[in-house]
């Protein structure tokens, strides 16, 4: 039998999926809620005999050793959260001492495990400039990219572009409003769409130039193996610029096989940030061409599933997960397990699991 550790959120449905998926195979699989330290958690090290010992007992998990876990999939781990009955004056100090210990403990535990993704790799890969720094040195072509929130040289950079810009945030945005909640996708910008300059300097964005499109990829690598989907985000008219406006019903997806060429130049990429896992974006253009657009190390994939069931998603990560090496094949004739087996399980357990869990909303 093999544990996995899966430190993420109580709303995280993925992770919610794959710990079902995982229980189904006959393995163990702890959800591990950070935010719930230190009200409803308890972690302890201790360094005697020349060894590290650690023990932590939450409301539903115990961990009484260090090597306890085979893998850990570090999902969406969240900060510690102060419970409200400590003064306001040890408010900051003790914000400061929380966090600073989940800053370094993952250094020390679960040090044979098999982790998606290693710790030290997570910092650089999630900066997006050096995404595009290292996928053009891998011999994959980005676009023309703009990073700044000088108003002369976002203004310069459109103008040269004849108007023709993708603008996306650094970070995901949201609003939450009473009944809705409002995103910020991939939208072109043009010069007249500008708020003022002191607007413009207040933020940093990301500018690149319009790549036309024949079709979008995303493409999930499970170590070394990969599936591509093919989106066909321009067959529908919400998704000439960003796929994600198109109702999750409405959106064809195809399996795409990839050129062998941006497979290896994929696979280097990954080999430079050291990630065992991750989602690629990347362009097809009406001649051919391929531009890599990011790489998200937690991306969601099991919405493709959802889409097209013939993509086996949730199975092919499952036994990535179980497989504990960066050299994965996955064979499909035994596909042991459909996201749709596990799904009528899941909102049960995910309105537990928001019940019985704190979050940082933050």
């Amino acid at each position: 039998m093999t544990t996995i550790l899966i430190p993420t959120k109580p709303d995280d449905i993925h992770a919610i999926c794959v710990k079902l998926a995982l229980e189904k195979k006959g393995h163990s699989c702890t959800l591990w809620h950070i935010a719930d330290f230190p009200e409803q958690q308890t972690h302890t090290f201790e360094f005697k005999n020349n060894e590290l010992f650690w023990q932590a007992a939450g409301t539903d998990f115990r961990i009484k050793n260090i090597n306890e876990f085979d893998v850990v999939w570090l999902r969406r781990p969240q900060k510690p959260l102060l419970p409200d009955y400590l003064h306001i004056d040890d408010i900051e100090n003790a914000q400061k001492e929380n966090e600073a210990l989940f800053k370094t403990f993952w250094q020390v535990i679960a040090p044979n495990a098999f982790w998606i993704n290693p710790i030290q790799s997570i910092n650089s890969v999630n900066c997006k400039l050096q995404q595009l720094k290292i996928a053009a040195s891998v011999g994959l072509t980005v676009p023309e990219t703009l990073v700044s929130n000088n108003p002369f040289k976002i203004k310069k950079f459109i103008q040269e572009n004849e108007c023709a810009v993708i603008y996306k945030p650094l970070y995901p945005v949201s609003w939450l409003n009473q009944n809705e909640v409002r995103l910020t996708y991939t939208d072109e910008i043009r010069l007249d769409d500008l708020p003022s300059d002191l607007a413009l300097q207040g933020t940093t964005s990301i500018f690149q130039r319009k790549i036309l499109k024949a079709f979008e990829l995303r493409i999930t690598y499970f170590g070394n193996f990969c599936i591509a989907a093919k989106l066909l985000s321009q067959q529908h008219p919400r998704g000439i610029i960003d796929w994600r406006y198109v109702p999750p019903n409405e959106l064809c997806i195809e399996p795409f096989s990839l050129p062998e060429k941006i497979h290896e130049k994929c696979k280097s990429f990954m080999q430079k940030f050291g990630i065992v896992f991750g989602c690629f974006d990347f362009i097809v253009t009406p001649e051919g061409e391929y531009y890599f657009l990011e790489i998200n190390e937690q991306g969601q994939f099991l919405w493709i599933e959802n889409v097209n069931p013939d993509f086996k998603m949730l199975d092919i990560f499952t036994e990535f997960v179980l497989n504990g090496k960066n050299y994965f094949s996955w064979n499909q004739k035994s596909t042991s397990l459909k996201l749709a087996e596990v799904e009528p399980e899941v909102d049960l357990f995910l309105k537990n699991s928001i019940k019985l869990h704190k979050a940082d909303v933050a």
